[in-house]
């Protein structure tokens, strides 16, 4: 990959992860009802770990907690379709509720577990109880021994998969026991350092 393809994908994660931050700060029952967020990121490229996602015969983008949709070969955010199905949240989300009437917040979208994930709600009528949201669990990894992107992907991939063996915690898993969270964050950092890369 070019020097100039780095600095522009280093340039949308930075500018998705603020959009991340300013939406994981919210955390009372006002702010999680506002509703989709009018602020339209746009990309020429998503990352690889993106998700396509068919609904209504439509094809939509699923990357970060936000869905694109492709206009002028450049990816456009777009407000979440209602009743689409997507295989995860990112960490960082807001439980709304308790029991089987809880459903998640994240990044002006509602969402409910579904058969494979979970699916795109109205916003609720109810007036929610908002729960704390849980730490991103966002590793930032530096390859300090010039490992290539593939390679750092790679190891990222085989680091989660042992931390999860480890630690009985999986955060691509809505159940997973967040208590766990942090022994699971303790393995990926001890995983990759092992590596020779810095984790924060």
């Amino acid at each position: 990959m070019t020097t100039t393809n780095n600095i522009t994908r280093l340039v949308f994660l930075l500018v998705l992860s603020s959009s991340l931050v300013a939406h994981g700060a919210q955390s009372s029952p006002a702010a999680a009802r506002q509703g989709p967020a009018s602020k339209q990121l746009r990309s020429k490229s998503l990352p690889r770990t993106h998700h396509r996602v068919v609904h209504r015969g439509t094809p939509y983008y699923f990357w970060g907690g936000h869905f694109y949709r492709q206009s002028s070969g450049v990816y456009v955010s777009i407000t979440a379709p209602i009743g689409a199905i997507v295989p995860s949240l990112p960490g960082g989300f807001i439980t709304i509720g308790t029991g089987p009437r809880r459903y998640y917040y994240y990044a002006g979208a509602y969402y409910r577990p579904a058969t494979k994930g979970f699916v795109v709600i109205e916003q609720p009528s109810t007036t929610p109880t908002v729960l704390p949201a849980e730490d991103s669990g966002r590793i930032i990894v530096y390859p300090a021994a010039g490992q290539s992107e593939e390679q750092t992907g790679r190891d990222r991939y085989e680091c989660h998969l042992w931390a999860s063996k480890e630690t009985d915690f999986d955060p691509t898993v809505a159940d997973s026991d967040s208590n766990l969270r942090s022994d699971y964050r303790r393995a990926m950092n001890a995983c990759l350092e092992a590596r020779d890369y810095v984790v924060k």
